[in-house]
């Protein structure tokens, strides 16, 4: 019967088939779908159980599923022909599986509810099957469905359809209505939690389900779907009261390792993702995280499972902080980050054999006796390998080593295995370190962003590394290289300028958005610092090899920031303490016995009580440093103190004191091991069999040295408070390692400095523990000072600005000075000492002078020097039985003339004032007759000569004075070189004449002038000169003459090629010649203009004046902007002062002119970035003075050559040091301004590049992307100012000029229109009137003067005119608000642009409308008026698209907008256009004018109001009963009433037929959209009677 049923089935089915025309698969498959009854014979195949009848039925029925041809009538049949067939064949089980995808594609709309359940029973009754492949298939279709119904839920949150069906669930307070996909998701989601804990389903009857495939189920459905399931209160119940539960029973119970691990993975999920919504069950299951991590609790594998959970955890600092504010920050709830960091303090000294616990961190090589290979393989838990067990490693290995206390793969991540791994035994406390390392990592990098303020100034480029530091060493901060990096750029700067630049406590910021995080984590620092102090300092005294150490070191002086900048202070002295503790070598504490500095912290480290502070240390009994044993570890955990003390050098306080001692022991150290017999130690040694270990100390050597420089570098931005701190910290442990009371000595003045210039040469760092003091016969107790007195000095010649600036009482000046003087003269110090101290101040004096040499300024810093050096004389001899006798005393006195001698050589000629402490310092050599001797030897024997020069010049002319000119032998007149001179001595040599011999000296004084050293050089030309300078007005002009020609002109070529020589040599030696050269220029030309006096009249002064100018060319050419801006300095004077004493007539100044156009000082060779400002300005004023003093000014050759030059004087210039070109234009921009009006505008090709020029100068600051590659330069204040000399030109030259008007005004308006355009594009404008505004109100007063009415010129100029003054009305109309958010200042510029588009409408109109201007300008102007009228934002469908007529869009059709459109922010603006667009469709006196911008502003009108009428049409029934939007409805009534007031120009409209109207032609075109918005107000009123008003004013003009 059955076969018979299954036969009539089939026959109907293929007679349906044949039945069906014979078109695509497509219509073939629709056919199909409409007659259900089709899959029948299909159905009742499966429904067969014959594999064979069943296999064909499936087959037919996966066709149909995957070709879409069932329907949905028929769906039910064929999920229970697939239920029928699950027990069958694999090949049909698969098929069945192959067609679930299709049926999710195709019939994803009906397979909901019982369908969607249907589908689930049939995945469930495959993945029981025993054969793997359709297990796991049937597995994934599940995650598939499981899927798809979450996706559901989502699409049905996001859809807005009102026929969703609703169905009640139960919750925990009751039932909740839910939507049906929502439904179907719950139950599902309820029942898989259900099989998962082996519970009866509710839904999933004939479902089962292991614990393993459901956990992951549950994981895969949560990881993409977490969002879905937190939005709905009944999935997060089942949640709550479904799987939280049966999470902590699996943990709680001794489950199996893949389900524990699975359920540790969920529960990881479910903390990063709901832990607001499940705060209770989360408390509950991190507290038993927390108790399971306790030994007596769980086994090994769990507790690393626990571990790895919380490692996670770290990973994420939002996590832990808000893992902290939900539960220990709550009083009722448990400390769960506080337990957890406990816990790791015990797990941390669970096992210290393992570790290797013990007194200090030992380092060990890695593993020889396995391969690595090997190793990793047995760390990574691979089960099966043939090789030594790993446990079997451990315990022949101690310590942590990342090659067996890691593994490759987490245990949490190994969710296949059924077995945990095999572990390391040190693998729980790596993992311990790791929780500890990643805590302090998540806190640093949150906080510390906080801490750095912007700085609009560049940062520096970092310094690359040093090739010998290793990789692994601890890296600083980002913060702590922005900060260092700070300090090292602003090292010049005063201290009060660079105190913006401190790290901020983000505690203070609490006006910021991230305050509550911030107190947040500050809360858990102020917590959490025992344990994790406690943990670290367990690690640091164990064995670790060199990555964990340094990841630890890493974590510690993060952490120690953290807390500094929070202004902690007992966790920051509690971890600088612990990190000096291992920084110092052992056995060094105790033989080093260091009073008490910091706080708490160094009685923690030495042992010492508060009542050891004042105990005094007995030098004289041997320290035992030779004992020491310095590790590289030693020194790394130093580097990471030194890097702190940069970091929180402001919040440090006397905590210095840590940092200080720790580094001096260090030092002790290191010098004690250099003069062991280990000649590998040395730095600066290499030996190819030296062992690992002393090249990785080498490394720690060189990176301690760094961290030390930067350290005392980053003191010079520490206010004055802050490093007067340290410094009494470090003169203070200076004392008592030298056994010196601190009030011995007597008083010192101090004086306060003045200001001078930031410029310093920086000092140059020993090496770090290398002393060139000690001897190898010095006691340990000398060794000890020397080193702290030269750290002392270290870190104050970093800070010779601060001295330089700050009165010596409050910049620490008379603190340093006095440590030094007490180490001089006190009886207890050694002789080395002594003249370690003198050498010290005496650097430092220098450093000062040379910082101080080119500022005039200088007395009261001088006299701080000289206070310091009369202090030292004075005491020196008052000091009785001092050690080493009286060649001590008498070097240190020598090194004190050195001292004064620099002094008098750097600053002598400005030195005002402490004149008598100078002559004291001179007169105490004569005190003691020793001294004189020991004075001589140490002057330079060539400067004393040179000095002997100005005598012998003196005596020379003193025979001479009666005869009022020094008399100048005839023969030497007439030598034309240096040779005949010589010839001639020759020749006179039994009666040389007087002036033979001053021309030797002369030339004796030139050789010595190009001398190799600079000091020689120097004097040498200052005594040559001073030499012409004393007696020049006593030659006559063929003196000079010969002067010029024997000696300075030979100076000239010599320096010039003294310079060529150079260009391959060291940088400073070709500064020196720069800086000789300029001496030489400035010299030479003094020495000319003095010689004019003599010269005038003559015919040797052309000569003279070419040759000058021929050597100067020679030096140009060296392209050095010192000596450049020196040269045209020069020239400069010499041009005022030949034009002064009517010289110009015998000079020429064509050569002069070439000079200045072939030569112009815009880059510096020796220096890439080089400031040219003053060279430039030189540059010009040069060329003002020269067009002075030409005949008639410049031609038009000459003009156009100096406005080109003038313009790359502007745009070569470089930045303005310290200074801003945005609030006012720079001196150099102002003088360029000022020459270019002095140019002759007569010539119409002149008046044209000049405003050409003048007009670029405008758009300069808007092309700086274009046109500068600089970074500083703005132009603003350029284009301001040369927006009034524009406004000038036009005003004075171009309304009588007889050039194109029309030409130079659209150049004008041109440029002036690029700032209007680019209104609030540049925020950055400074103080004062925006440019776009200068810009408008230039224009402006241009337009104003009515040059366009009678502009001359082509027609294309006129047209480029009237294009641009469009474009400024576009300007002044249009404002982008959307990048400025300033209401106020919107509103007041917004004022400001209607009052000059006002202005600009009166000046344009009507003469816009003129026949010669072409139509498409005025339509642009138009279109201009109608877009920026727009007060809402139109909708797309009512404007006309490109190529239709205006007004087509107002006949589209198109749903309403019911949303609440904003009107536009400068709404004013858009009226007042509005009013504009009804003016100029108006009727007014009827003139061409008129009726031409009539005609073109009628459809933009009629367009304007149809907007306004159609959006009402459209939107208004749409908004029911609710009222028009306030400034929609404003805009509709202001329009109606402007639409019923207008009288149209007749010939504006053209005429239509059956219309009979002159002046409301205008209301006909718009009379279908006034009866719809009639029809549309029909509850509105108001509406309604302004409507009624327009067709009343219809009626009344038709005739009606």
């Amino acid at each position: 019967m059955a076969l018979n049923t299954y036969n009539k089935a089939a026959e109907k089915s293929l007679a349906d088939l044949k039945a069906l025309p014979n078109t695509s698969d497509a219509q073939l498959a629709a056919d199909l779908k409409r007659r259900p009854d089709f899959v029948k014979p299909f159905v009742l195949a499966c429904s067969t159980k014959n594999t064979k009848l069943a296999a064909s039925g499936v087959t037919g029925l996966l066709r149909l599923v995957v070709s879409n041809g069932l329907s949905s009538d028929s769906l039910r049949d064929v999920l229970q022909a697939f239920q029928d067939c699950t027990a069958l064949s694999l090949d049909v089980q698969l098929k069945v599986l192959q067609a679930l995808p299709s049926l999710l594609q195709n019939y994803a709309e009906s397979l909901k509810g019982r369908f969607l359940t249907f589908a689930f029973q049939i995945c469930f009754s495959l993945h029981g099957s025993k054969t793997v492949v359709v297990s796991n298939t049937a597995a994934a279709s599940l995650q598939q469905l499981l899927a798809f119904a979450f996706e559901n839920v989502t699409a049905e949150d996001g859809s807005s359809s009102e026929d969703k069906v609703v169905v009640a669930v139960p919750i925990q307070e009751g039932t909740i209505a839910v939507h049906s996909n929502a439904s179907d998701a719950y139950y599902l989601l309820s029942d898989i939690c259900l099989l998962t804990e082996g519970s009866r389903p509710q839904v999933l009857n004939e479902a089962s389900l292991t614990a393993e495939f459901g956990l992951e189920l549950l994981e895969s459905l949560l990881v993409v779907h977490i969002d879905t399931v937190v939005k709905h209160v009944e999935q997060l119940y089942i949640l709550r009261a479904r799987l939280m539960p049966f999470i902590i029973r699996i943990l709680s119970e001794k489950a199996s390792y893949n389900v524990t691990v699975r359920t540790v993975r969920l529960l990881r999920l479910l903390i990063r993702k709901l832990l607001p919504a499940m705060t209770a069950e989360v408390e509950m299951a991190m507290s038993l995280i927390n108790h399971l991590l306790d030994p007596t609790s769980s086994t090994t594998w769990k507790r690393v499972l626990c571990l790895e959970l919380f490692r996670d955890i770290h990973e994420d600092p939002t996590l832990v902080r808000s893992i902290y504010s939900h539960f220990d920050h709550v009083k009722e709830r448990k400390n769960i980050v506080g337990d957890h960091l406990a816990a790791l303090v015990r797990l941390a000294a669970e096992k210290p054999a393992v570790i290797g616990l013990g007194q200090r961190s030992l380092g060990y090589e890695s593993s020889h006796n396995f391969p690595a290979e090997q190793i990793a393989v047995e760390a990574g838990g691979l089960s099966g390998a043939v090789s030594i067990p790993t446990d079997e490693i451990s315990l022949n290995k101690q310590g942590l080593n990342s090659q067996w206390s890691s593994v490759r793969i987490s245990c949490i991540d190994q969710k296949d295995k059924l077995e945990p791994p095999v572990l390391p035994a040190t693998y729980l406390h790596s993992l311990v370190l790791t929780c500890t390392n990643r805590f302090s990592d998540g806190l640093a990098k949150f906080l510390l962003p906080f801490t750095v303020q912007n700085d609009s100034k560049p940062r520096r480029k970092q310094k690359p590394a040093p090739k010998h530091q290793s990789q692994d060493v601890p890296i600083r901060d980002d913060y702590d290289e922005r900060k260092k990096e700070t300090a090292t750029a602003q090292s010049s700067d005063a201290p009060t300028s660079t105190a913006k630049r401190l790290p901020v406590n983000p505690l203070r910021l609490e006006d910021h958005k991230e305050f509550d995080q911030i107190r947040m984590s500050a809360l858990i620092v102020e917590h959490c610092w025992p344990a994790l102090l406690a943990t670290s300092s367990t690690f640091l005294n164990a064995s670790l090899d060199s990555e964990y150490y340094h990841a630890l070191i890493r974590s510690v002086q993060r952490f120690t920031q953290v807390a500094g900048v929070l202004d902690l202070e007992t966790p920051r002295d509690a971890f600088l303490t612990t990190l000096a503790k291992h920084a110092v070598p052992s056995g060094s504490v105790g033989s080093i016995k260091t009073p008490v500095l910091g706080s708490f912290a160094f009685q923690q480290m030495n042992g010492t009580s508060d009542g050891d502070e004042t105990k005094q240390i007995d030098r004289r009994e041997p320290p035992s440093h030779l004992n020491m044993d310095i590790t590289p570890r030693n020194l790394l955990c130093l580097r990471a103190l030194l890097n702190l003390g940069t970091a929180l050098g402001p919040g440090m306080h006397d905590s210095w004191g840590i940092v200080f001692d720790c580094l001096h022991q260090v030092d002790v150290a290191l010098i004690a091991i250099s003069q062991r017999s280990l000649p590998h130690v040395s730095v600066d040694r290499t030996d190819e069999n030296e062992p690992p270990e002393l090249d990785e100390l080498k490394a720690e050597k060189s990176a301690v040295e760094i961290a030390v420089s930067r350290l005392f570098e980053s003191t010079s931005s520490l206010p004055n408070q802050t490093f007067v701190q340290a410094l009494n910290c470090l003169c203070s442990l200076a004392y008592h390692v030298s056994g010196l009371p601190k009030d011995h000595a007597p008083e010192q003045k101090s004086s306060e400095p003045a200001e001078l210039s930031p410029n310093i040469t920086r000092p140059r760092y020993h090496q770090l523990g290398t002393i060139s003091s000690v001897r190898s016969n010095e006691s340990s107790a000398s060794k000890e000072s020397i080193i702290i007195l030269d750290r002392t000095t270290e870190m104050v010649q970093c800070n010779i600005p601060r001295f330089c600036r700050t009165p010596a009482s409050e910049s620490g000046w008379t603190t340093f000075t006095q440590l030094l003087i007490d180490h001089l003269w006190c009886s207890a110090v050694v002789a080395d000492v002594r003249i370690s101290a003198a050498r010290n101040l005496d650097d430092m004096i220098s450093r000062i002078t040379s910082f101080l040499s080119l500022n005039i300024s200088l007395n009261e810093t001088i006299g701080q020097c000289l206070e310091a050096l009369s202090s030292v004389v004075t005491c020196l001899w008052k000091a009785q039985g001092t050690k080493g006798g009286l060649s001590c005393s008498l070097e240190i006195h020598s090194i004190a003339l050195g001292s004064l001698l620099a002094i008098l050589e750097q600053c002598g000629e400005t030195l005002l004032s402490s004149w008598d402490t100078v002559f004291s310092i001179i007169n105490s050599v004569f005190e003691r007759t020793e001294l004189s001797v020991a004075d001589r030897n140490k002057r330079p024997f060539e400067v004393n000569s040179v000095a002997l020069f100005r005598n012998v010049s003196n005596f020379l002319q003193r025979g001479d004075e009666e005869k009022g000119c020094l008399p100048v032998d005839v023969n030497v007149v007439r030598c034309k070189a240096v040779k005949d001179l010589m010839e001639l001595v020759s020749a006179q040599a039994d009666d040389i004449s007087t002036s033979v011999v001053w021309m030797c000296l002369v030339l004796h004084l030139g050789r010595l002038s190009m001398d190799n050293r600079v000091e020689v050089r120097h004097s040498a030309l200052h005594t040559l000169f001073g030499i012409f300078n004393t007696c020049g007005d006593r030659l006559d002009a063929e003196a000079w003459a010969m002067c010029f020609r024997l000696v300075f002109s030979q100076l000239l070529t010599a320096m010039v090629a003294e310079l060529m020589r150079s260009n391959s040599a060291e940088d400073a030696n070709l500064r020196s010649w720069d800086d000789t050269s300029i001496i030489l220029v400035r010299s030479i030309s003094n020495t000319f203009i003095q010689s004019l006096g003599s010269l005038s009249g003559h015919r040797a002064l052309t000569f003279v004046w070419e040759l000058l100018l021929g050597n100067l060319v020679s030096l140009l050419n060296r392209q050095s902007l010192g000596l450049s801006r020196a040269i045209f300095n020069s020239l400069t004077e010499t041009l005022v002062e030949i034009e002064r004493t009517s010289c110009i007539k015998d000079i020429s100044l064509d050569a002069a002119w070439a000079l200045w156009v072939d030569y112009s000082p815009t880059s510096d060779a020796l220096q890439k970035i080089a400031d040219n400002n003053d060279a430039l300005k030189a540059y010009v004023q040069y060329i003002r003075q020269l067009h002075g003093m030409l005949p008639g000014g410049f031609d038009t050759n000459q003009a156009g050559a100096v406005m080109a030059n003038l313009r790359s004087c502007i745009t070569e210039s470089s930045v303005v040091a310290y200074g801003s070109d945005v609030d006012e234009i720079t001196p150099l921009q102002s003088l360029v301004l000022e020459t270019l009006a002095l140019v002759p505008t007569s010539a119409e090709e002149v008046l044209t590049q000049l405003v050409e020029k003048v007009s670029s100068f405008v758009t300069l600051a808007f092309q700086m992307d274009e046109n500068n590659t600089r970074k500083g330069k703005t132009y603003i204040a350029l284009s301001r100012a040369a927006m009034e000399l524009l406004e000038s030109l036009a005003k004075q030259k171009i309304a009588a000029a007889h050039a194109s008007t029309a030409h130079l005004l659209a150049v004008m308006i041109q440029a002036l229109e690029v700032p209007i355009r680019l209104k609030y594009k540049r925020q950055h404008e400074g103080k004062g009137v925006p440019t776009w505004k200068k810009a408008t109100s230039t224009v402006l007063s241009i337009l104003d003067m009515e040059i366009i009415k009678r502009c001359t010129g082509s027609e294309n100029d006129k047209q480029s005119m009237w294009e641009a003054i469009v474009s400024i009305g576009n300007g002044i109309m249009a404002a982008d608000t959307e990048t400025y958010d300033t209401p106020s200042a919107i509103s007041v510029d917004q004022a400001f642009d209607i009052g000059s588009f006002s202005r600009f409408q009166n000046v344009i109109i009507p003469s816009l409308g003129s026949p010669s201007i072409p139509d498409k300008i005025r339509r642009r102007h138009i279109a201009s008026l109608f877009e920026h009228s727009l007060i809402h934002e139109p909708h797309p469908g009512d404007l006309a698209r490109p190529g239709l007529e205006l007004l087509d869009g107002l006949r589209s059709e198109h749903v309403g907008r019911v949303q609440d459109l904003p009107p536009k922010r400068r709404s004013k603006m858009a009226y007042v256009l509005v009013d504009q667009l009804f003016d100029l469709a108006a009727v007014h006196d009827g003139s061409v004018k008129r009726v031409r911008l009539a005609q073109v502003a009628a459809p933009y009108l009629i367009l304007r109001v149809g907007l306004v009428l159609k959006a009402y049409v459209c939107d208004q029934p749409l908004r029911g009963l609710m009222p028009q939007p306030l400034s929609h409805k404003r805009e509709t009534h202001y329009v109606l009433k402007k639409l019923t007031e207008l009288n149209s120009e007749p010939k504006a409209i053209p005429e239509s037929s059956g219309v009979q109207s002159e002046h409301k032609k205008h209301l006909f075109l718009l009379f279908g959209l006034i009866t719809k918005a009639i029809k549309a107000a029909r509850r509105d009123e108001e509406m309604r009677t302004a409507l009624t008003a327009v067709l009343e004013a219809m009626r009344t003009d038709f005739g009606y």
